[in-house]
C-alpha cells in the first residue's frame, strides 16, 4: 500500500492553512502579545528608538525676521534579529498499519488521512508551543535563550536598565506592596496599564495584611477579583495571572513554566507588544513543500529500512518587540 500516495501535495498545504491556529493558541498569552505575522525576510531589522525618543519634541520660539531651527531626527539603533528554526517529527508507520489491521479495508483512505491529519496538528502545536515558550520568555525576561539541539544563543531584546526594576519582602504580609507599586507607576511615568504575573506573586498580593484590611473596611472578603478591580481603580492598572506550562516529552510528565513565576512584567499597552515573526522553513526552501500561507509547514517522506511513514512540522520564526520600551520587568525577591 503506497501511504504516501493517499494524500496529495496540495493536501499538506491544506493541513497548514487550514488548522485552526486561533483555537490552537486561545490560551496563550505570549502569542497574543506577539502575534505571528509571515514575512518572506529571514532576517528582522527592529527600528529601536534611542532613549527618550517617545518624549515630544519641542520647536523653539524665534524672534521675527530670524531664520528657523534647523530639525533634527531621532537616531535609529538597528537590530538584527535571526530566525530560529523549531520543527519536530513524528514516525506514524506503526500507527497506520495498526489502523488498516483493526479497521480493514473498506474505507481505508478515509481512516489513514484522518490518522495523518491528526500527527499533523499535534506536530503543530508542539512548534506553537515553542514559540509561545519564546514569547513568554521574551515579556519576562527581556531574553530569549535557546539552549537545546545544538544551538547554544541568547538573544538580549536590550531592555533598558531603567525598566530593570527589584521589589522585596511580598512575601511577608507586612510589606507595603501598595506602596511599591505607586513607586513603579512613577518610575513609568503612569504609563502602566497593564501588569503580568504568576500565582505565586498573586498569592503574596492576597496575604498583604494592608489589602486585607481595606478589603474588610469594604466589607468584603479579600478575593484575586476583588484584588484585581482594587488594583486596576487605584492605579489604572489591570494585573493578568498567568500560569500556563508545557512539558519537552509527551512521555514526561514534568511540567514547566513558560512565564518567569518571580516577576511582574509590567506594560504600557493592553495591545500586541510586536509580532511573531515568521518566513519560509528549509522544507519549503528545497521544494519539499509547497508554498503556504499557513504559519507552520508540513511535510512527509518515507524510509525503506525500516519501512517507516515520518509527518514533520516546522516553523521558522523569532517573537520581536515593536517597541521595547512598553516593557517593564520587576523582580519580586522574597
Amino acid at each position: 500500500m503506497n501511504y504516501l500516495g493517499l494524500l496529495k501535495g496540495e493536501q499538506w498545504v491544506e493541513i497548514s492553512e487550514d488548522f485552526d491556529y486561533v483555537r490552537a493558541t486561545q490560551d496563550f498569552i505570549g502569542l497574543k502579545l506577539f502575534p505571528m505575522f509571515k514575512t518572506d525576510n529571514m532576517k528582522v531589522a527592529v527600528a529601536d528608538l534611542v532613549e527618550g525618543s517617545d518624549v515630544p519634541v519641542m520647536a523653539l520660539v524665534h524672534a521675527l525676521d530670524t531664520e528657523a531651527k534647523i530639525g533634527d531626527r531621532p537616531n535609529y539603533e538597528e537590530l538584527k534579529y535571526e530566525l530560529l528554526l523549531i520543527k519536530e517529527k513524528i514516525d506514524e508507520g506503526e500507527a497506520l498499519r495498526k489502523k488498516i489491521k483493526d479497521l480493514g479495508m473498506s474505507n481505508e483512505e478515509k481512516k489513514i488521512i484522518t490518522a495523518v491529519y491528526n500527527d499533523a496538528s499535534n506536530m503543530i502545536s508542539r512548534v506553537l508551543t515553542r514559540f509561545e515558550v519564546l514569547a513568554c520568555e521574551a515579556v519576562s525576561t527581556g531574553k530569549a535563550t535557546i539552549k537545546e539541539n545544538n544551538v547554544d544563543i541568547s538573544i538580549d531584546y536590550n531592555l533598558p536598565e531603567k525598566h530593570k526594576m527589584i521589589v522585596a519582602g511580598w512575601g511577608t504580609i507586612t510589606t507595603d506592596i501598595l506602596g511599591d507599586l505607586v513607586k513603579i507607576q512613577k518610575q513609568a511615568k503612569n504609563k502602566i496599564v497593564r501588569a503580568l504575573t504568576s500565582s505565586k506573586i498573586m498569592g503574596y498580593i492576597l496575604n498583604n495584611t494592608k489589602l486585607n484590611t481595606l478589603a474588610g473596611e469594604a466589607k468584603e472578603y479579600l478575593t484575586e477579583a476583588w484584588a484585581k478591580n482594587y488594583i486596576q481603580s487605584r492605579f489604572g492598572i489591570e494585573f493578568v495571572v498567568v500560569d500556563e506550562t508545557y512539558r519537552k516529552s509527551a512521555q514526561d510528565s514534568t511540567e514547566y513554566n513558560m512565564f518567569n513565576e518571580d516577576v511582574v512584567s509590567f506594560l504600557t499597552t493592553d495591545g500586541a507588544l510586536g509580532y511573531t515573526y515568521v518566513t519560509n522553513t528549509p522544507a519549503q526552501d528545497v521544494g519539499a513543500v509547497s508554498e503556504t500561507n499557513g504559519f507552520i509547514t508540513v511535510s512527509q517522506w518515507t524510509t525503506n529500512d525500516p519501512h517507516t511513514v515520518w509527518t514533520c512540522a516546522e516553523g521558522m520564526g523569532l517573537p520581536v518587540f515593536r517597541n521595547v520600551k512598553q516593557l517593564y520587568i520587576c523582580t519580586v525577591a522574597n
